[in-house]
């Protein structure tokens, strides 16, 4: 029995240290904020180490710590970041943050489109990772042989440019094609959404009483409000209720997408949850999810709530700051 005692104290240690690695990893890469579930450029400049972009990060309120995000990307053998804007957000935990800026938009087949980014952030991206010209792109998607497609020929009025097919470039990932201009691949982008946005999803919105548009409104609303899966249908069925009982009246919608929708908002749009909610905030456990409620009172009461829990966690995070910058001239 002796000669196995060395490889399973071995063994031991090894499992040890990797639940230890795995547990400093999680902790490490852990959302700053994910009520935040907003999304915001960053730039990472040609030439920038993991140093300055983790400070940055930090700086804008991406991530919690520069120094723990540094010491997540050595442990996972981070390699160099792809200069460019990036569309990221704090509810994103750091690990994705990490992905997001190393691969960019590019992938072994093509590229691709993520959710809720509008079209100027995704020319953006493609021209970041040399795929396509930004401006050229933009102006693809302003052009009148564009405008005039079919699928974008209905509620245009007052929208110009770009704005037509803002919400018609459905998420996903795209094969390129050696020869593929700026408008080669918008096209292909439309007529994904128009693949995808069949004959039984315009029989749905025309039962709802709404136009294409207009349900794209609503799901990039629904994109933009929560990042929690099992949550979309029941923010759309807030918002279908809203318009129904004419507290948002549909021509007080945006009068064009905010992004991008995912299908799975496009679908939650379409066939929103069944209930009597009218109003949803924030959850004060700061954890992203949100409360909902039919009565106004206790939607008020639930907003002081979460501000409350918002003014203590920046009053804590004030006082970490303060902590180790009291540390820091310490050590001096």
């Amino acid at each position: 029995m002796k000669r196995f005692r060395i490889p399973l104290r071995i063994i031991t240690a090894l499992i040890v240290l990797t639940a230890v690695v795995l547990w400093g990893v999680h902790m490490l890469a852990r959302p700053y904020d994910k009520t935040r579930t907003t999304y915001a450029d960053f730039v990472v400049e040609e030439g920038a180490d993991i140093s300055t972009v983790a400070s940055g990060l930090e700086e804008q309120k991406f991530i919690k710590s520069a120094s723990g995000f540094e010491t997540l990307a050595k442990i996972t053998f981070a390699g160099d970041f792809k200069p460019g804007t990036y569309y990221i957000s704090a509810s994103m935990d750091s690990l994705s943050i990490l992905r997001t800026l190393q691969s960019g938009l590019t992938t072994s087949k093509g590229f691709t489109v993520p959710p809720g980014y509008t079209v100027e952030q995704l020319a953006s991206a493609l021209e970041r990772d040399g795929l396509a010209d930004r401006q050229a792109f933009l102006d693809a998607a302003s052009s009148p042989d564009i405008a005039a497609l079919e699928l974008l020929g209905e509620n245009q009025e007052g929208l110009t440019g770009y704005d037509v097919v803002e919400g018609f470039l459905l998420p996903g990932e795209y094969t390129l094609s050696a020869d593929a201009d700026e408008s080669m691949m918008l096209i292909m982008m439309l007529d994904s959404f128009s693949n995808f946005y069949n004959e039984d999803c315009l029989a749905r919105a025309d039962e709802l009483g709404i136009t294409t548009r207009q349900l794209l409104v609503m799901a990039s609303m629904i994109e933009k409000e929560t990042s929690v899966g099992k949550e979309r249908k029941t923010v759309s069925g807030v918002i279908h209720n809203r318009i129904n009982l004419g507290l948002t009246p549909v021509d007080e919608l945006p009068d064009k997408p905010l992004c991008s929708p995912s299908k799975e908002s496009i679908m939650a749009a379409l066939y929103p949850e069944e209930h009597e909610y009218t109003f949803y905030v924030l959850d004060p456990a700061l954890n992203g999810t949100h409360r909902f409620t039919a009565d106004e009172n206790e939607y008020n009461a639930w907003t002081a709530e979460y501000q409350e829990a918002l003014n203590e966690a920046a009053a804590k995070e004030n006082a970490e700051a303060a902590d180790e910058a009291a540390e820091g001239s310490g050590d001096n």
